[in-house]
């Protein structure tokens, strides 16, 4: 397991909500286990349909235990970009609840976000400094931009325990709500093309900055 051996307790998990207007939702998303940056292993104690003879869908099991982009290499979702929302608390309830509540429409945005912060950081660990006002007027950008075109595909859901380590004592069990997205990569390519264009950092970012922030944007999509 190269990813997703990654853990964050998250006790509550209501989502603080910022409305730019009556139509328009972004979400604070809620911590995933690449943000927590903590690793622990853990075993899949009950999922969706299990207790009637189902399997786990491909998808889940290769976003657990690898990365999002083998999610993307399935023939699936060839020519679209796969985007998975996550959230878990000790109760199934409330997760069910946030999935019901959930709009792609809506919630594309913080999705699309967070990634391309993430795209930015992989490459530094001091993206402010890196690539200066740029960097927070980006994912402002991103987040406020009206994407068009991602549909939901699959939800899931899993239970897991996580096993006590050298760094963790306590054995905890959780469970986690998974909302799978996609896009065509073509109309999400576009539609990052106008975010950079509509990108207006104060102040303006120093020589060296602008050079990093272009570095990135040119191979903007290896590793993404």
């Amino acid at each position: 397991m190269r990813r997703n051996l990654l853990f964050v307790f998250v006790a509550v998990f209501l989502f603080a909500s910022c409305r730019g207007g009556p139509e328009r939702r972004i979400l604070s998303p809620p911590i995933t286990p690449d943000e927590a940056g903590l690793i622990r292993p853990f075993v899949i104690t009950d999922y969706r349909n299990r207790a009637s003879g189902g399997n786990m869908p491909e998808w889940v099991n290769l976003w657990l235990n690898s990365t999002i982009q083998d999610v993307e290499a399935l023939a699936s979702f060839n020519g679209r970009f796969v985007f998975i929302s996550r959230n878990e608390g000790v109760h199934l309830g409330p997760l069910q609840l946030w999935r019901e509540g959930f709009s792609p429409e809506l919630d594309f945005p913080r999705l699309a976000a967070a990634r391309i912060e993430r795209r930015f950081a992989s490459v530094t660990s001091y993206p402010d400094d890196e690539y200066g006002a740029f960097y927070e007027a980006l994912i402002k950008a991103a987040s406020d931009a009206p994407w068009t075109g991602a549909v939901s595909e699959d939800d899931f859901w899993v239970r897991r325990r996580y096993i006590p380590d050298e760094e963790n004592e306590q054995e905890l069990e959780t469970w986690e709500y998974l909302i799978l997205l996609s896009i065509e990569k073509d109309l999400f390519t576009s539609q990052l093309d106008d975010v950079f264009n509509r990108v207006n950092p104060s102040p303006n970012p120093t020589i060296a900055q602008t050079e990093a922030t272009n570095r990135v944007k040119a191979n903007f999509f290896n590793g993404f």
